[in-house]
């Protein structure tokens, strides 16, 4: 017979499964009465213009339903930008995100990784197809497949043979409990920095040979900023800062968020509605940036602008086809004949996308603090909705023509180095 104490401790576990559960159902009850009867978001759009009304239909097509809660976009066409803001920086707090609202941008810091790596490319620091594991500190004999090592080429198209993670992660992702997945992914990393991540690389076993299959991996895009300290001999945060921040103003952007900015953070809610905490700090190189929409258009100005050597040499498109490939580091494809560059990311509460259409000059920025299902692709489908829309008449900040005679032609997207 099970004595006082034990049943006492079982019925305390119970309760807290049951509380649990009845958060749960509450929220649950919530969103079924808010999706019955669904409610605009708040916003700032002006409805005046054919810009606005794009916006506004691609919203209301694709942002729809109870588990959103703000947004942040910015359409970038030339030299101008146009803002908007949709829903709540917090849920319930009635406070409209703005321009100046930090998020998590998760996985888009992967093109500003991409970006730097084509800087170290043209300042002759590193090569796109030579032994990447020459930039790392020790020796990595495990990090080749007979004979065939590691370039900077495989690791930024998801190539090298790398896992996801280090520590693995793929057996938490693979139970789909989005109730657990949260608390299990930050126990996994937690304590991990430089020095400790190097450590477990020598015991990495590559699940393929480099360049012959595609698979997601965050650590290979740590490593390429493991590689890139050793060869400017500098933190990959000043990197961050003396290459890319400070030359584009970009000063609500970096790696944490100051306590005199703390103010301005969207806070990032997952599928069930609940409040998610933020990043890692060894996030780094993969997914470990903040920015706000303000910031982000400044970011895309530059990236639409390849006639700089250092844009031009991250759009190239170093794996896949056209319609659908791999640059440095970017998705590539083809919408509606027009060439495209994107890509989008995701924290534990947070969503963003960054689209290009190069060719046209025109970029957008979505932040949103949801990481409700189909969020990702949600943001993707705004933004070509709105290049789009209407159909025959896409609405623009800039003059079409002077936007094709600013445009770089005549570039290789398969060029390789």
């Amino acid at each position: 017979m099970e004595t006082l104490p034990i049943q006492l401790w079982r019925w305390r576990v119970a309760m807290m499964v049951a509380q649990r559960r009845m958060r749960h159902v509450t929220l649950a009850i919530g969103l079924l009465f808010a999706s019955a009867a669904p409610a605009a978001l708040p916003s700032d759009n002006p409805h005046s213009s054919a810009l606005d009304q794009a916006v506004e239909a691609s919203l209301a097509k694709s942002f729809g339903g109870p588990c959103h809660v703000g947004l942040s976009l910015a359409v970038v066409q030339g030299g101008r930008a146009q803002f908007y803001n949709y829903g709540e920086r917090s849920r319930g707090g009635a406070s409209l995100p703005r321009p100046d609202t930090i998020y998590e941008i998760a996985s888009v810091t992967k093109s500003f990784t991409g970006a730097l790596a084509a800087k170290a490319i043209a300042d002759g620091k590193v090569t796109l197809d030579g032994d990447f594991r020459a930039y790392l500190p020790g020796a990595y004999p495990n990090l080749s497949w007979h004979g065939r090592p590691i370039t900077l080429r495989t690791l930024a198209t998801h190539r090298s043979g790398l896992p996801r993670d280090i520590p693995d992660t793929d057996p938490i992702f693979a139970r789909h409990d989005f109730d657990t997945i949260t608390r299990d992914l930050i126990a996994a990393e937690k304590g991990y920095d430089r020095k400790r991540y190097l450590a477990d690389l020598h015991s990495i076993a590559l699940r393929s040979s480099p360049g012959a299959r595609f698979v997601y991996s965050n650590i290979a895009m740590k490593v390429i900023g493991f590689g890139l300290e050793t060869a400017y001999r500098l933190p990959f945060a000043t990197l961050m800062t003396r290459f890319i921040l400070q030359p584009l103003q970009m000063k609500d952007t970096g790696f944490d968020v100051p306590t005199t900015k703390r103010a301005r953070l969207a806070k990032g809610y997952g599928r069930d509605g609940l409040e998610q905490p933020y990043h890692l700090a060894n996030a780094g190189a993969a997914y470990g940036l903040y920015s706000t929409a303000g910031d982000m258009a400044r970011y895309a100005r530059w990236q639409l602008s390849e006639q700089d050597p250092v844009i031009r040499r991250a759009h190239r498109r170093l794996a896949g086809s056209a319609s659908d490939g791999a640059a440095l580091i970017w998705n590539v494809g083809v919408d509606r004949g027009a060439r495209l560059l994107w890509h989008g990311g995701g924290t534990f509460g947070m969503t963003s996308q960054l689209v290009l259409y190069p060719d046209a000059r025109e970029a957008y920025v979505l932040l949103g603090n949801d990481s409700c299902a189909g969020t990702e692709g949600a943001l993707k489908a705004i933004a070509l909705d709105v290049h789009a829309w209407p159909a025959g008449s896409r609405p623009q900040l800039v003059d079409p023509a002077a936007a094709r005679r600013s445009s770089t032609a005549g570039i290789d997207p398969t060029d390789r180095e």
